[in-house]
């Protein structure tokens, strides 16, 4: 029974460590007024002496804000699994984009029926919050050992379209 109970705690105990989202360490990137907040979890043993993916992953709308935790609301407990951590060692980044602007360059407006109806200008400058996240990505890349040929963008919704 011993043996028993003491399998169960450790696999709540590995449950609740793959969870724990206090391991994306809180930052933030500053140029000059403007200010990114961003998540970054380093590989399990990490070594200085190897080169590693990168993940950057750009959340949707409603994760926005300056509170440096909306941003992990989804996918950042994908990359805590411990079959995750183990098997695809990466750099995994999430910036929060401020909650008044957008990762692309949109234009939205609300037709007849209430439906939002997006446009993206072909020549439109980046937002002030992709210019950070691209700042962002090399100061990463020139901070820790990046295998460069594997650098991944990803998001979803609002951050499928910064992607």
């Amino acid at each position: 029974m011993r043996k028993f109970l003491l399998i169960v705690l450790l696999g709540f105990i590995s449950v609740a460590r793959a969870q724990d989202l206090s391991l994306y360490e809180k930052s933030f990137y500053t140029n000059g007024t403007d200010t990114m907040p961003y998540r970054l979890l380093l590989p399990e043993n990490y070594d200085i002496a190897k080169k590693y993916p990168v993940v950057f992953f750009l959340h949707g709308a409603g994760e926005r804000g300056n509170d440096n935790e909306l941003q992990l609301v989804h996918g950042a407990k994908l990359f805590l699994k411990e079959e995750v951590r183990k098997n695809f060692p990466a750099i995994i980044v999430f910036p929060q984009c401020a909650a008044n602007s957008f990762w692309a360059a949109i234009d939205f407006k609300m037709d007849s029926n209430g439906k939002r109806i997006f446009s993206f200008p072909q020549s439109g400058e980046p937002t002030i919050a992709m210019k950070l996240a691209q700042e962002l990505l090399m100061k990463i890349i020139k901070t820790y050992p990046v295998e460069k040929k594997q650098i991944y963008a990803g998001g979803l919704s609002m951050g499928g379209m910064g992607t």
